[in-house]
């Protein structure tokens, strides 16, 4: 018997108890004794809309939504159903292990709903109508707390952060509102000092994740980034720097998520295979094999290559006359091919060491107008900036949030000490 079968089984025997509970009841009020009632079986009535009864489970190592649904007496036409439904507003495939999907049966053993939760913020509710399965997302009631945080470097940023309670999930959102203008691998140094505004989300007085980082600043010598997130009356929301200019540029400053490079751009290199000097008309990043690749600017993928001492290469063309360059490819990403567009952060393709190298890396190159350009020394123009139309708005906002910025005296007295 399997478990939707013992299920009804077990729903018809307590509503048959329930009736003879009931049945009772009547025969002992026609008796004159002066003795309390029984107690009645508490169950759902006929025409409540509320679930009878619900049963848990949880998403098993290596298993399918489809495959939990099967064991808990779905038949193949109900899992393709609500599959579909449910995949409208998620992908079932990013389901992980330990993954709540809970059931919930009516008085006749059917199922009428399910909800599924990734985690504590992401739930959606399948449930059964006349026409079919429909889906929709559990709105998850959340506290959301604004904190400031203040800190200076020491070690990687992610060791600075960590230090401080928080996780790589707001150290890499930091990092990428300055990615078109600060390399943390390259440029950072140590008594750098960093401040930021960031909504955390509680629930249940538990942290359980970030909502939007609000402002960000980073102070490495002479450099003072400041990024500022802005929503305008057209809810078109983007970081922009103190003045209302796009923290977003036309390119990446990298291509890779913290790395270090290993080689620079340079026309005279002693070459680590060849062992004689040769031009290096790119820069070379280490990181590990499968490490993703994004292409720096939208454009159009003009090559791809699995021959030569570059090994997996892709190529793309930009605007402005630019062309980038991606070798050493452990393999390329899926779908992609010569004449299909690509927007920026777009993954291309993931780190290896085909081709002529050493070890896992990406030599990533610039060509501007047929000629090899130092791709760390390229300054690109920004989006567009905040309308005039909502630079008041834009300002008032900003000037708030500058306040929450700006370092306390300790961080900077500790930064000079160092």
């Amino acid at each position: 018997m399997n478990r939707r079968r013992l299920i009804k089984a077990c729903l018809i025997t307590l509503g048959l108890w329930g009736l003879g509970a009931v049945a009772l009841v009547v025969l002992l009020q026609q008796v004159p004794l002066d003795l309390p009632a029984p107690p009645r079986f508490e169950s759902a009535p006929e025409s409540s809309s509320e679930p009878y009864l619900s049963i848990p489970d949880r998403m098993r190592r290596g298993e399918a939504l489809a495959s939990l649904l099967h064991r808990n007496g779905f038949t193949a036409r109900e899992v393709h159903d609500l599959a579909e439904a449910l995949s409208q507003h998620m992908n079932i495939r990013h389901l992980r292990p330990g993954d709540e999907v809970e059931i919930f049966y009516g008085r006749d053993g059917e199922a009428e709903s399910v909800q599924v939760s990734r985690g504590a913020l992401e739930a959606y509710e399948v449930r059964r109508e006349p026409d079919g399965w429909v889906g929709e997302p559990i709105a998850v009631e959340l506290e959301r707390r604004e904190v400031v945080r203040h800190g200076r470097l020491r070690g990687s940023l992610f060791a600075s952060m960590g230090r401080m309670g928080e996780t790589a999930v707001l150290v890499i959102a930091f990092a990428e509102v300055f990615a078109w203008d600060f390399d943390f691998y390259t440029q950072s140094r140590p008594g750098d000092r960093f401040s930021l505004v960031v909504d955390k989300l509680y629930l249940d007085g538990k942290l359980v994740g970030y909502g939007d980082l609000k402002a960000a600043r980073y102070v490495s010598g002479n450099t003072d980034l400041a990024a500022f997130l802005y929503q305008d009356p057209t809810e078109k929301k983007d970081f922009y720097d103190r003045n209302g200019k796009s923290m977003r540029k036309a390119f990446l400053k990298t291509p890779l998520k913290f790395q270090r490079i290993s080689s620079r751009f340079s026309y005279s290199r002693l070459h680590p295979v060849h062992k004689r000097r040769m031009p290096h008309l790119g820069v070379d990043y280490a990181a590990p094999t499968g490490t993703p690749v994004y292409s720096v600017a939208s454009g159009v993928v003009s090559g791809i290559s699995r021959k030569g001492g570059g090994g997996n290469q892709v190529n793309i063309k930009h605007a402005m006359g630019y062309t980038s360059k991606y070798l050493h490819l452990s393999r390329f990403a899926r779908g992609l091919r010569v004449g299909k567009r690509v927007e920026q952060k777009e993954v291309i393709g993931y780190v290896g060491s085909t081709g002529v190298a050493t070890g896992p890396h990406l030599d990533f190159r610039l060509v501007r107008h047929g000629e090899h350009v130092n791709p760390l020394k390229q300054i690109f123009p920004p989006g567009p900036p905040v309308p005039d139309d909502y630079m008041p708005d834009f300002r008032r906002k900003m000037g708030l949030l500058a306040n929450q910025l700006d370092l306390p005296a300790r961080v900077q007295l500790a930064a000079a000490a160092e």
